[in-house]
């Protein structure tokens, strides 16, 4: 019996979860050194600062979403209204 396309790709990643797996977690020499280092704190700002600018351009994609969604909700202006830019175009072909 052949196996599927699934069971094989489900094999695969089983297999490269298998090989990624941590053994033993070791910390790089920035963490590793002395406690009262400036080296910590700094990283720990240059981290958060980064996520701050994930946030941003993930809030500004769903401010910019909503602010699609919104317009293309409201009605039409009463100039479009009248110059009947709201009945379907007939197809000419």
């Amino acid at each position: 019996m052949k196996p599927s396309a699934f069971s094989r790709a489900l094999a695969v990643i089983f297999a490269a979860a298998l090989v990624h797996l941590p053994g033993t977690a070791a910390a790089c020499t920035a963490c590793m050194g002395d406690a009262n280092s400036k080296t910590g704190p700094a990283m720990n700002a240059a981290i958060f600062l980064m996520l701050g600018c994930i946030g941003l351009m993930l809030g500004c994609a769903a401010a910019f979403g909503f602010y699609l969604m919104k317009r293309a909700n409201a009605p039409l202006p009463p100039h479009a209204e009248f110059a009947g830019m709201n009945q379907p175009q007939e197809d000419l072909s």
